[in-house]
């Protein structure tokens, strides 16, 4: 395994820990719209973060176009980088995909400055996702499930793939873990179908239920 560099955001671009929900809500509006599919899970997944005090969120799927489609793809490693900085905590990004990983790197030095670089708040990693969870080792506050795109005409291959995911982090949860996976409101149940049959049966609840899907476990 060859573990890319890690970027870490200044906070000249995001606001201190003070005023950080304002200023996280702030930068969400900033690059997704109000009227977005994914804006009212991520604005809900970021005051979870808050409320629980997470301090390690991993993501698997990195932002594979940068900042260029945040509409279309999310912009997650952004949005959860910069809560990340403003609450003192750390995102791990891992992706299979070598030239996505270059483009959440370049999205991450643009969006925010370098003065910082290399103190890891942002650790953005080209590997196997599953693998990577099985050998992870910290404890969980957030995971984002979002690595193996669904093809709506066999849909079974990504949520497999989530599901091994799901399985493979389990085990380092921390008590107070939230789940979130994108691409839920789809036919057959998008790429989380496997994931939430998975953790409802271990006493986790729904959330939040719309594009995408967060977990609680109470």
């Amino acid at each position: 395994m060859r573990e890319l560099f890690c970027i870490f955001l200044s906070v000249s671009s995001v606001c201190f820990p003070a005023y950080g929900q304002e200023c996280c809500q702030e930068f969400l509006e900033s690059r997704i719209a109000k009227s977005d599919k994914r804006y009212s899970t991520f604005k809900y997944a970021l005051s979870l973060l808050e409320e629980r005090n997470a301090k390690v969120l991993v993501e698997t799927g990195t932002a594979r176009y940068g900042s260029k489609n945040c509409s279309g793809d999310g912009c997650s490693t952004l949005i959860f980088g910069n809560w990340a900085i403003a609450h003192g905590a750390k995102v791990f990004s891992v992706d299979i995909d070598r030239s996505a990983v270059g483009a959440a790197e370049i999205a991450v030095l643009i969006a925010f400055s370098k003065e910082e670089y290399l103190k890891g708040t942002i650790k953005i990693v080209c590997q196997d996702s599953v693998s990577f969870l099985n050998d992870f080792d910290r404890k969980i506050d957030f995971l984002y499930l979002d690595s193996y795109d669904v093809d709506l005409n066999n849909p079974y291959p990504s949520q497999e793939h989530h599901l091994k995911e799901i399985i493979a982090a389990y085990p380092h949860f921390s008590q107070n873990c939230i789940v979130m996976i994108d691409d839920c409101d789809l036919p057959f149940g998008g790429k989380g179908k496997l994931v939430i049959e998975y953790l409802l049966e271990r006493g986790w609840t729904i959330a939040a239920s719309e594009y995408q899907t967060i977990l609680v476990k109470n």
